[in-house]
């Protein structure tokens, strides 16, 4: 089917500006916590017995900036919402993006939140897939 588009592959820049933020100089990727396969999985007490608790992942270069420090309850958040959740320094985090280990339900995080809290409804457009990766915030002490 003819969309009218390019026949060759083209670079497609990201709804939200990376680093151009003031607000959210963050970017928050959305991963599945290691040990969840995906979310019908999360009610298995082994499961959150091993994974522990919903985390953030941050380089420390992005914590030393904010004065925070690895375990400190944090809040993150954008222009659609905030969720609170403990803090881990790790290298895994590259400076400037932040990991946002998803897959918890929002009963099982503290206040009741979860990252989907900050993640876009909007769908990319080719394939009408979730663009949840594209996603700006910033991090602050709880």
């Amino acid at each position: 089917m003819d969309r009218g588009l390019d026949g060759l592959p083209d670079h497609v820049p990201n709804h939200e500006a990376f680093n151009t933020s003031v607000a959210y100089p963050l970017a928050m990727i959305s991963p599945p916590a290691r040990n969840f396969l995906n979310s019908s999985f999360v009610n298995v007490k082994s499961l959150q017995t091993t994974e522990g608790e919903p985390l953030l992942e941050m380089h420390a270069q992005d914590a030393a900036q904010r004065r925070l420090a690895d375990g400190d309850v944090v809040r993150v958040f954008n222009d659609r919402g905030q969720y609170h959740c403990r803090l881990q320094i790790s290298a895994r985090a590259r400076p400037g993006v932040v990991n946002g280990l998803g897959v918890w339900w929002r009963k099982l995080g503290l206040n009741g939140t979860n990252v989907n809290q900050l993640t876009n409804q909007r769908l990319t457009d080719l394939g009408a897939a979730p663009t949840f990766y594209d996603c700006l915030v910033e991090v602050r002490a709880a």
